[in-house]
């Protein structure tokens, strides 16, 4: 589970809020990634590889009688060794994992595993298409809302990148509450006065947060 049980409750208490004040159907999904990713280890066990490799022919240079005693073997031994050590490493530490992921994929990734959702969890089955998506990806540090048609009347494409910008340095820090309230209420500051009482019917979306590891 990405939150405690606080959080959780103090989010699904904002996602109920939001519902009441805008009238909108709200669906707030927190995820670990949206992809395995099984390109970054690789990336990662060749830049080790080729470091240790331009190492062990520097050594070689600068000390040649050191280096005739030692076998070709133990080169091999040290590239691979280092190879292998930075690609372990970006498996069980996030941060070093994140600095091998293409920009560009990771908004791709997670847009395709928002739309999917958005599908799998029925966003768009609610009376006048009022339901909106609000994911957040932890390993991407991404944000993407996906509104329905009934809220994608009232808001611009400029105006959803605006509430994403507000979340997004927050999830940098991993505080998600913090950048769930922000995204949250500027949703509901747009919203505002748009949805009549007569959009609502019910609470077709459960309030409650999805968490999902992804793949």
């Amino acid at each position: 589970m990405h939150l405690t049980e606080q959080e959780q409750q103090q989010i699904n208490e904002l996602v109920a809020e939001v519902e009441a004040k805008s009238g909108a159907q709200v669906l707030l999904a927190v995820i670990g990634k949206a992809d395995a990713y099984p390109d970054i280890p690789w990336k990662a066990f060749a830049l080790g590889a080729a470091a240790a490799a331009l190492f062990v022919m520097a050594d070689a240079l600068l000390h040649p009688d050191w280096a005739s005693i030692h076998s070709a073997l133990s080169g091999v031994v040290v590239i691979l060794g280092a190879g292998a050590a930075l690609g372990l490493l970006t498996i069980f530490a996030p941060p070093f994992a994140r600095l091998y992921l293409d920009r560009l994929r990771a908004e791709t990734e997670v847009r395709q595993y928002a739309q999917a959702m958005f599908l799998e969890r029925g966003v768009f089955q609610t009376h006048e298409r009022i339901g909106v998506l609000v994911l957040v990806s932890l390993f991407e540090r991404k944000v993407v809302i996906l509104p329905d048609a009934g809220i994608r009347r009232h808001v611009t494409d400029e105006q959803i990148e605006s509430v994403i910008a507000q979340m997004t340095p927050l999830l940098a820090e991993r505080r998600i509450v913090a950048a769930a309230k922000a995204g949250l209420t500027a949703l509901a500051a747009l919203l505002h006065d748009k949805l009549t009482p007569a959009d609502a019917h019910g609470n077709e979306l459960a309030d409650t947060v999805v968490q999902e590891r992804g793949p």
